[in-house]
């Protein structure tokens, strides 16, 4: 959860066959199977329609082949619409871990997975968004001496009869940068939990807020190991629904400034809010101040009642609000991630990722600097840019209402 940058499977196959262009006919392995455990919601954001979900792989035990490429294909046109390149594969293919979490872990809240899994996000056009998706995935077999195999299969229903939550800000004002949200490769998407059995992306949809200055687009004031020289320290979080306090905690002391304490799923969140906005979705606030809650268990909020203050507890390294939306359970950590857009927000500022690029290859480069130049990647528009019912891309730069 932390807001700063973030820092295989094995499986057999056969080929594809496209018939006349526009058909779509494939064969799976029985002994492979690709799963998809939660079928994708498209969501819009200013970039495009966002899809995003995940494949488990069953797989044969003493299999030993290495994955090299996975396809996404549309089986009503046969069209190839979206393939990762080998550097995003390489972190959105999910191994088995070793060791393998135990049956103790697997009950009581692990990190590791027990089966291999790809996490896929792609985004396509308005008007091209697909109904149904396969996939073919094709394995290096240099190891056995042989050449690649493709297996197609792992059939997935886009739903788009469902429509992400439409909510209003969880802060208010200009300033609001976004992080690790609509991107193949951000933490929070590569972050599956298993607890009680089941294995849920409960940060699928999440976003890192962080707040710098709205001239000058500075993120620290003052000494950058100082928690309370980060201007967001200290905002007001805002109720995004109408809806009802189902769980919170309030009691755990803020980190120092990149002073994460070791994972436990029971701090993990640090302190936290989490309400219920309606049709079994719960908006979730993470990292918050601690005695900052203003809300108790069993309280009904209104859509822009303060709630608590942004802060830096749990798994945070610089002041920042996590925030997401879950279904399924009222709980963080096991509730399974939704999608959902801003009711109205506009974009005020772009960020310089070619600077950053060139300053970050040098290898004294601390993240301290990072942050004490962050203005200097922020450039204003002359103009806000408005937009109305759209998640925030990655590195956003907003005005919320």
């Amino acid at each position: 959860m932390p807001a700063t940058r973030s820092a295989l499977i094995s499986i057999i196959a056969i080929s594809v066959i496209l018939v006349a262009g526009c058909t779509y006919s494939s064969v799976e392995t029985p002994a492979v199977k690709m799963t998809n455990p939660v079928a994708p919601v498209p969501v819009a954001s200013t970039g495009g329609v966002n899809i995003a979900y995940e494949l488990e792989l069953e797989i044969p035990g003493n299999s030993s082949l290495v994955p090299e490429k996975i396809e996404v294909i549309d089986p009503d046109t046969g069209k190839t619409i979206y393939t990762p390149n080998t550097a995003v594969f390489a972190k959105t293919f999910m191994p088995v871990s070793n060791p393998p979490p135990t049956a103790e872990e697997i009950m009581s809240g692990t990190l590791k997975l027990s089966v291999p899994r790809i996490s896929i996000w792609f985004k396509v056009n308005p008007d091209a968004v697909p109904n149904r998706l396969v996939h073919r995935l094709t394995l290096n077999q240099t190891a056995s001496g042989l050449p690649p195999l493709s297996i197609t299969g792992g059939e997935v229903t886009v739903r788009k009869e469902l429509q992400p939550v439409v909510i209003g800000p969880p802060m208010r004002g200009a300033g609001w940068v976004a992080m690790e949200t609509t991107e193949p490769t951000t933490h929070h998407f590569l972050m599956p939990v298993t607890i009680n059995g089941v294995t849920t992306v409960d940060q699928r949809y999440a976003q890192d807020w962080f707040y710098i200055d709205p001239v000058t687009g500075q993120a620290v004031q003052g000494d950058v190991n100082l928690t309370k020289s980060y201007p967001g320290y200290g905002k007001e979080l805002l109720a995004v629904a109408d809806g009802t306090v189902v769980d919170l905690r309030d009691d755990l002391p803020d980190n120092g400034i990149y002073k994460v304490p070791p994972f436990s799923f029971a701090t993990g969140p640090g302190n936290n809010v989490v309400i219920d906005i309606g049709n079994n979705k719960y908006a979730c606030y993470v990292h918050t101040i601690p005695g900052s809650i203003r809300v108790k268990k069993g309280d009904t909020v209104k859509e822009g009642q303060v709630i608590a203050l942004l802060g830096n507890s749990g798994q945070s390294d610089i002041p920042h609000l996590h925030f997401e939306v879950v279904t399924g359970k009222p709980i963080i950590m096991g509730g399974e991630g939704y999608p959902f857009v801003f009711r109205s927000f506009d974009i005020i500022a772009n960020f310089n990722h070619a600077l950053l690029d060139s300053r970050t290859s040098s290898p004294d480069y601390t993240s301290q600097k990072y942050w004490s130049e962050f203005g200097d990647f922020i450039t204003f528009s002359s103009q806000p840019v408005p937009q109305q019912n759209k998640l925030t891309e990655n590195w956003a730069i907003v005005r919320f209402p």
